[in-house]
């Protein structure tokens, strides 16, 4: 069945719909299919054909964290489970 076909017979079922409340519940749900597909499309950019980790570091003002604020983590996480068994949660 062709696309042009489906929508047509897609058309001849909202025709037939008589109820005032499914035809509001049919917008708000094409609505929303709608706006998905759009975000969807904003979302599709393309790749680069090399990933270079300085030039994002650049583009996306990366700072390192300085060994204090590691250690600062570190010390506020207070994990008390051996590496082993952190390991093996991964």
């Amino acid at each position: 069945m062709t696309v042009q076909s489906r929508k047509y017979k897609l058309l001849q079922r909202i025709e037939a719909v008589e109820d005032e409340s499914m035809i509001h519940h049919l917008e708000d749900v094409l609505d929303q299919l709608l706006a998905e597909g759009k975000t969807l499309a904003a979302l599709n950019t393309p790749m680069r054909e090399h990933l270079d980790i300085d030039e994002l570091i650049r583009e996306q003002n990366y700072k390192h964290p300085t060994k204090e604020e590691l250690d600062k983590i570190m010390q506020e996480a207070d994990i008390q489970e051996p590496i082993e068994v952190l390991l093996n949660m991964i």
